[in-house]
């Protein structure tokens, strides 16, 4: 599997640990990449982990090398008329990717960012993931399992460090379950996952 910008690393780890037979790391952050592959040693996944350090539009790795692609709210950083062509051509027939991004419809979301710039840079804040851009991802790949994410959950965020933060998080998530069912009201949740699969030739 390929984590595709994969910062600290945690999840490359994590895919090492539940089997994968080669768990890569990529992210453009040298430092990065040191401190991920001294955790891996750490945690006795050096074997079945590599580190590397570069570019994720034009990564220069194999084609068609990787099952998974995970993407974790890495995907607006990118200029997707980039990124979408290098992860089809890295994956292998059947492969998949699946990604966790923000959506950038919610109203209140919105002007949460625009009052929080220093948060976030102006590119990454004008290129939050909508609708539209799957809509161009499956230009080049199939669109498999889709879900939305966190709406009414979002609420509890102020208790997070009070003891009612967990049955406060556990309500919202259940009127979540229910709301994000609905057309229009899906499209305010903070956050999707989707998944991309390169069809096999």
């Amino acid at each position: 599997m390929l984590d595709y910008a994969c910062g600290a690393g945690r999840n490359t780890i994590r895919a090492a640990r539940a089997g994968a037979a080669l768990a890569v790391g990529l992210d453009i952050s040298r430092v990065s990449v040191e401190a991920c592959r001294r955790r891996a040693e750490a945690e006795g996944v050096a074997a079945t982990t590599y580190f590397m350090q570069g570019d994720c539009e034009e990564t220069g790795l194999p084609s068609e090398s990787f099952d998974t692609i995970l993407c974790m709210g890495m995907l607006h950083h990118l200029d997707l008329s980039y990124a979408l062509p290098e992860l089809r051509r890295l994956l292998r027939p059947g492969g998949r990717v699946l990604a966790v991004e923000a959506l950038n419809y919610n109203p209140a979301i919105k002007l949460y960012r625009r009052l929080t710039p220093g948060l976030r840079t102006d590119w990454e804040r004008r290129h939050i993931l909508s609708l539209k851009d799957v809509r161009f991802a499956r230009r080049l790949l199939d669109l498999g399992e889709f879900r939305y994410w966190h709406l009414f959950s979002i609420l509890a965020t102020p208790l997070r460090r009070a003891p009612l933060f967990d049955a406060a998080l556990s309500v919202g998530d259940a009127f979540d379950r229910l709301a994000l069912r609905v057309p229009g009201i899906a499209q305010m949740a903070w956050m999707f996952s989707f998944e991309l699969i390169k069809p096999v030739k």
